[in-house]
């Protein structure tokens, strides 16, 4: 375990500096921005900020109030490379912002939750095919936890997962392994994934039985995918055949479409707007299912089901969708997990699927 890494990010919390440490999915180096003389910037949309080298971490919707927060970096360490002299000077200064009270989210029961999924499944007819509902399962946090270290038990726990965890002063410190990709982009090519439908991972690798609910659900994200695509003229794509994709103990549904980055020159702002939230995280049509889920969730998701990542750096952009990820408070640790409902769910399976979805990180503690 990167001892000196740990150590920087426990004092980084101690002291309030803004600051994000992540690591990309298949690899092995960590990155770890941290913002010293505590700027960082806060805007409505990436559109602002999409021609600028930095860190993006995006809420759900602005709806829910909370705003795009970016970093522009000030210190960029790889891995645990720096010298202890660092530690020594973060150690001895003042906390650079004042202990601010964060929202704490309400916690979800299941009698709660299936009857807000049976709300969900009632109010479908011909204007909503599908409907994301998210829960907080709030635990609380022994007196042994150690953000660091954690942050580098999911690292180990999900190689194949975005993991990062943020301070954001102000608005609180979160922490990720998510296996879902919004968008990445290198020198010559722009990807995106269709991702939908779980299942428990046990006997990966065998035939698993998707279910016509889990089909049908995989499909609508394609179908809103292809939309985009076309109301961006982008008419030349790669889309691969319908896969599963490991994700902890879990398994999904994937298609991924690949196109030339020069469709989205100037565009890419603007495109992101318009994917984001995808059917996977709000449902479709977007508009009656976001409506849905701001009138029957009573909890805000703040920056649950958003997105995050590095754009503009070293000539790459990826970015990811906020999944399998809590927020860390002073004395608790607020999990959000969600899944898809349309017509043909059953509440309590939903349920189970939301439980299953929790351990990710529930079972690193």
């Amino acid at each position: 375990m990167a001892k000196k890494l740990v150590r920087l990010i426990n004092l980084c919390l101690e002291k309030q500096i803004p600051f994000v440490s992540y690591r990309l999915p298949d690899e092995e180096q960590t990155i770890t921005w941290v913002q010293r003389s505590g700027g960082f910037n806060l805007v409505e949309s990436i559109i602002e900020v999409i021609d600028l080298p930095g860190f993006i971490y995006a809420p759900f919707h602005r709806r829910t109030n909370y705003p795009v927060v970016f970093f522009e970096p000030e210190m960029i360490i790889y891995n645990d490379d720096f010298e202890k002299e660092l530690l020594k000077s973060i150690s001895a200064q003042k906390p650079l912002y004042r202990d601010y009270e964060v929202q704490i989210p309400e916690n979800t029961t299941k009698e709660e939750y299936l009857r807000r999924a049976g709300k969900f499944t009632e109010g479908f007819d011909h204007s909503i095919e599908k409907a994301v509902l998210s829960r907080v399962e709030k635990v609380q946090k022994s007196k042994e936890f150690n953000a660091g270290e954690f942050f580098m038990k999911m690292q180990e726990a999900y190689p194949n997962a975005f993991c990062h965890i943020i301070h954001i002063p102000g608005t609180g410190t979160w922490a990720g392994a998510t296996p879902e990709s919004l968008i990445r982009i290198d020198e010559k090519t722009a990807r995106t994934v269709s991702l939908a439908g779980t299942l428990p991972g046990e006997g990966y690798g065998e035939k698993h039985q998707w279910q016509a609910k889990e089909i049908e659900e995989q499909q609508l994200v394609n179908d809103y995918m292809e939309e985009i695509l076309a109301a961006f003229d982008i008419t030349q794509f790669n889309k691969t055949a319908t896969e599963n994709i490991q994700a902890g103990d879990l398994i999904h549904l994937i298609n991924k479409y690949d196109f030339n980055r020069e469709y989205l020159k100037d565009k890419l702002g603007e495109f992101l707007v318009k994917l984001h939230p995808t059917p996977a995280v709000c449902g479709y049509p977007k508009q009656a299912a976001l409506n849905l889920i701001l009138d029957t969730e009573k909890h805000n998701r703040e920056y649950y089901a958003g997105y995050c990542g590095p754009i503009n750096y070293l000539g790459k952009t990826d970015l990811f969708v906020n999944l399998r990820c809590m927020k860390i408070l002073p004395g608790q640790l607020a999990l959000f997990v969600g899944g898809g409902l349309t017509a043909k769910s059953d509440p309590e399976k939903e349920w189970m699927e939301t439980v299953l979805k929790s351990k990710t990180l529930l079972k690193l503690l």
